[in-house]
């Protein structure tokens, strides 16, 4: 943070090496807004402060080319929606607002998915690199989104959210696990064959899950989906190796594929979220123990590098034993900083308190130290493979949004004082945004410290 104020203040992102400015995402102060909540919560309260005064100062939303409408409904949206929902200050849930009517018109009329990107001046939804919809981008706006609606009473920003969502159902049709490739016209159907917990499809099944948790379950069908799309993960992607690894699989054209994304590794902190937040009579008992057995493997993915860092993605080989099943896939051998590992040692912390996850959260947050480390922040590295990586001058915000937080969560002794999963659902971006209880009064219901 301090590095960031000192090289690169109210830019969207920082080169950590050369304390230079990094890439433009929306000309909004990006990493202000991504850092938030993870202030709030290390109880920083002066650095909370710079970063709200320059919200209240600073803050316009008037990017002039194309924005990502996943990338800033997550990191932009969803950490202006946390500060409001962490501190109770309205200037938060007003910017958010404005955002959120900014990013209204990206909605699809036709098919209810947002596009890709949207120009933030005109409203005009574009094309991505993709000519349909990625599942993950319409299926992974909808907390943020519903927050909004909840706060002003105003019911578009849910409605649309909600909507995008219910299309993929629609598309779903029971079936469980979809491929990731939505179509961008007609009516909902999927565009291609390929089913991934990895990159393009991750988030759209965590999001199921904590939909019905967000209005404190009152809406069935989000966890029914999530429940379907749980079974048929248990019966056709989850394998065990020889040597004793549990990992989750993806399916191309109904042809397993033996890859992982460190990005899946988020699946381990979702499958026990959903056994201790489910009722008993709607758990799975394998849940758990999956969970367990999937968080182990992303710990090893770091662990048996050389640089105790883990790659982009890694090749399982189910025949093979302990020491040779778990391979770098395809030379995707970079690590970005990603946070999906924590975050599964995080979620097994907090509800069984086993050490072992503070042991593996340490070793970690050493790796990074050591290899990651630079003057001003923080870098991605380009090979995991080697004894001292050399550093890509990159650092991503979701860093301080979440690597960081679920590291410094998994180190407190009891997380629950910091956050308490009965009063609050985590973005995918790890921002906590208040549940609504049932006949709560949503204005009574505000930390305020």
């Amino acid at each position: 943070w301090k590095g960031y104020k000192e090289r690169a203040w109210g830019l969207d992102e920082m080169k950590p090496v050369s304390g230079s400015a990094g890439r433009v995402w929306g000309s909004c102060g990006l990493q202000i807004l991504d850092a938030l909540s993870t202030l709030w919560i290390m109880d920083l309260q002066d650095q909370f402060n710079e970063g709200a005064e320059w919200v209240e100062n600073k803050l316009k939303w008037d990017h002039s080319g194309p924005v990502s409408f996943f990338e800033i409904t997550i990191r932009a949206l969803g950490g202006l929606a946390s500060a409001h929902s962490l501190s109770g200050r309205e200037v938060f849930l007003q910017k958010a607002r404005e955002l959120a009517d900014k990013l209204l018109p990206g909605f699809n009329r036709d098919t209810g998915f947002p596009m890709t990107q949207v120009n933030m001046r005109t409203g005009q939804g574009m094309k991505g690199w993709y000519s349909g919809t990625v599942l993950a981008e319409a299926g992974t706006v909808q907390l943020e989104f519903r927050y909004i609606s909840q706060q002003t009473g105003d019911p578009k920003y849910a409605d649309a959210a909600d909507k995008a969502m219910h299309q993929i159902l629609k598309a779903e049709n029971g079936q469980g696990l979809v491929p990731w490739g939505l179509s961008n016209s007609g009516p909902p159907r999927f565009s291609n064959q390929h089913i991934t917990f990895g990159a393009m499809g991750d988030s759209y099944y965590e999001y199921l899950l904590k939909m019905f948790l967000q209005t404190d379950s009152t809406e069935p069908e989000w966890k029914d989906a999530w429940k379907r799309a749980m079974d048929k993960m248990m019966q056709r992607l989850i394998f065990t190796t020889r040597g004793g690894l549990t990992y989750i699989a993806e399916e191309k054209s109904g042809r397993t594929d033996h890859k992982m994304d460190h990005l899946a590794c988020f699946v381990g902190g979702m499958l026990i979220y959903g056994a201790r937040e489910l009722l008993p009579n709607e758990i799975d008992s394998r849940w758990e123990s999956t969970a367990e057995g999937i968080t182990e493997t992303c710990y090893q993915m770091y662990h048996r590098q050389p640089s105790h860092l883990a790659p982009e993605a890694s090749t399982l080989n189910k025949n093979a034993n302990a020491g040779s099943d778990l391979t770098v896939w395809n030379n995707a051998a970079h690590y970005l900083l990603r946070p999906e590992a924590a975050e599964a040692i995080f979620y097994m912390f907090y509800y069984t308190g086993n050490p072992k996850y503070r042991r593996w959260a340490g070793e970690i947050m050493e790796a990074i130290e050591t290899h990651c480390r630079t003057t001003w922040g923080y870098s991605a590295v380009a090979d995991v493979r080697r004894d001292h990586p050399t550093q890509r001058n990159e650092m991503e915000t979701f860093f301080m949004a979440e690597t960081l937080k679920y590291l410094y969560l998994t180190f407190l002794p009891n997380p629950r004082v910091a956050l308490d999963f009965d009063e609050f659902v985590l973005t995918t971006e790890a921002h906590p945004l208040r549940i609504l209880k049932k006949g709560g009064n949503r204005k009574s219901q505000f930390l305020g410290k």
